[in-house]
């Protein structure tokens, strides 16, 4: 395999048992509700730190399925944690998260940057029988989402379903 394929590839698609993982979303805006709410699904223990959140995740705040800490991030938060998502509107908080959780030894993921992530998610797709992830390696989200959509139609028979995850 020539370094020019390696490069291609800079993520390695892999399926992730988070079940009972503790799992920090930093912040509680469109991205963080998304990204907390397929980890929930998934059985990850979830905590959001923002000192706001949308009206989708404080109802499942509100329904315990998520636990909130409405403050502003700081590095004790991190204690324990497995996997941390800067999801905030700020790029320099971003990285100052990832920073701190990587050197804690967290699996860390940016949201506003695939180059300082660790882990992306793909846009998902569950059914019966499979679960699809599309990956862009963080490029074009929305074309990973567009790619899912299509795959679930052809998945379903020509069935219009509606994909399970919001990436």
């Amino acid at each position: 395999m020539t370094s020019e394929a390696s490069e291609a590839m800079r993520y390695l698609p892999v399926g992730l048992d988070v079940r009972g993982r503790k799992c920090l979303v930093v912040g509680g805006g469109g991205i963080g509700t998304r990204k907390a709410n397929n980890l929930e699904r998934a059985g990850a223990a979830v905590t959001v730190i923002s000192p706001a959140v949308t009206d989708e995740l404080a109802g499942r705040i509100e329904a315990g399925r998520i636990r909130w800490v409405k403050d502003s991030f700081r590095e004790e938060h991190l204690r324990g944690a497995f996997l941390v998502i800067a999801a905030t509107d700020d790029e320099d908080q971003n990285a100052a998260v990832v920073h701190l959780a990587a050197r804690c030894g967290a699996l860390v993921c940016d949201a506003s940057s695939a180059e300082r992530s660790q882990i992306i998610f793909g846009a998902l797709h569950r059914s019966d029988d499979a679960t699809v992830a599309v990956f862009t390696d963080g490029r074009d989200p929305a074309q990973a989402r567009r790619m899912r959509d299509r795959i679930a139609d052809l998945l379903a028979g020509g069935r219009k379903p509606k994909p399970d995850l919001k990436s």
